[in-house]
């Protein structure tokens, strides 16, 4: 008696659910056509980005750490200052090496002037050839110890200005490698600094799929962030040679960086375009809908909304390639308006012009 009642009440819920759709007012929708087109297969890897650029900034001269300018992960500009050294022992001897340059330049220019006036006197048969000769060797000897002197000086006024360590280039800060009363060697690393600008994605390609990609093609980055617009990298390298452990080829991918939303280390989904076409009807991707395990498309069937089931697969710019049952090419389906409607809602078409969405993948094989 339970049961009959049971289902009498669902029965009237659903007469009470058409009798609702038949009254309410039909959904404005737009619509495009079934097209058939060409897809190259496609396969989505699971990666592990890094960064392009990773370095320790090293200390070129030896000097002993007074402050620290910079803390781990800070975002610098190329130039701003990391580490101070102190300069008292590199100043004085800079100071006295100018003394020294400055020396050498008064004592060339007097032998150079000498040497201008034997010149003179020998033009006039005034002088010995040993004694120009030897006018001569003291001006090159002078000018030349001048010019050594001169040298040495440039090169410690460049060691005073290393005493400020700089971030060689834009990017982040990593690990700290040394600390204020530290004696730092010419050579010693003082942080490690790492550049986000353009990051690399490592992944690994199944053999059965060695031969099937080119490097210099598109791939379609995803990451784990809710709603995120996906990311274009290219393929740079394919390993030619499998890891003996997995017997996978290795990928290079290389990504724009440039707004920061990839850091290093993140896992990240890769799809890929392998160089096999197959033809398959098509939609556009904002005809896809999804409602738990269920992905389907909305048709218009006498003035009403009429679902269809479909699988997908490649994608190509806009376009996904899909199969459903019933489904044939020139068939209208709903492109937008479709989150608004059910199976048997009233719907009206309207001419206006279709939504244009960020891609999105729905194949995925993750062959990691």
């Amino acid at each position: 008696m339970n049961k009959l009642r049971f289902t009498i009440a669902i029965a009237f819920l659903v007469l009470q659910s058409i009798a609702s759709a038949q009254q309410m007012p039909p959904t404005l929708v737009v619509t495009e056509k079934v097209e058939r087109l060409d897809f190259h297969d496609q396969i989505t890897l699971v990666g592990r980005t890094e960064a392009l650029f990773q370095s320790r900034v090293v200390s070129k001269v030896s000097a002993q750490v007074v402050s620290i300018s910079a803390l781990e992960g800070n975002r610098l500009s190329k130039g701003e200052a990391l580490v101070q050294l102190d300069t008292t022992r590199i100043a004085l001897s800079y100071k006295a090496k100018t003394a020294e340059a400055n020396q050498a330049k008064i004592r060339a220019a007097l032998v150079t002037k000498i040497a201008k006036r034997a010149e003179d006197l020998y033009s006039k048969k005034m002088l010995s050839d040993l004694a120009i000769d030897s006018a001569r060797a003291m001006a090159a000897i002078a000018n030349e110890k001048y010019n050594q002197l001169k040298s040495e000086q440039e090169r410690m006024a460049h060691d005073l200005a290393d005493c400020t360590i700089r971030a060689p280039f834009s990017g982040y800060t990593g690990n700290q490698l040394t600390a204020v009363g530290e004696w730092v060697e010419e050579g010693s690393p003082v942080f490690e600094m790492t550049q986000l600008s353009k990051i690399k994605i490592n992944l690994d390609l199944p053999e059965r799929y060695f031969g099937h990609l080119r490097t210099g093609t598109q791939v379609t980055i995803y990451t784990s962030a809710k709603e995120s617009t996906p990311m274009t990298g290219i393929v740079t390298g394919i390993a030619p040679n499998a890891t003996s452990a997995t017997h996978t080829f290795p990928v290079i991918v290389a990504v724009d960086n440039s707004q920061g939303r990839l850091g290093a280390g993140m896992l990240v989904r890769a799809t890929l375009s392998l160089n096999k076409t197959f033809s398959s009807l098509a939609v556009s991707k904002d005809a896809i809908v999804r409602q738990g395990n269920q992905t389907m498309i909305y048709t218009i069937n006498e003035g009403k909304a009429a679902s269809i089931s479909v699988s997908t697969s490649s994608t190509k710019g806009h376009k996904i390639a899909v199969e459903g049952p019933g489904l044939t090419e020139g068939m209208t389906v709903v492109v937008r308006g479709n989150e608004r409607i059910f199976p048997g809602s009233p719907v009206k078409t309207s001419d206006g012009p279709p939504p244009q969405s960020a891609p999105e993948n729905t194949q995925e094989e993750n062959d990691s």
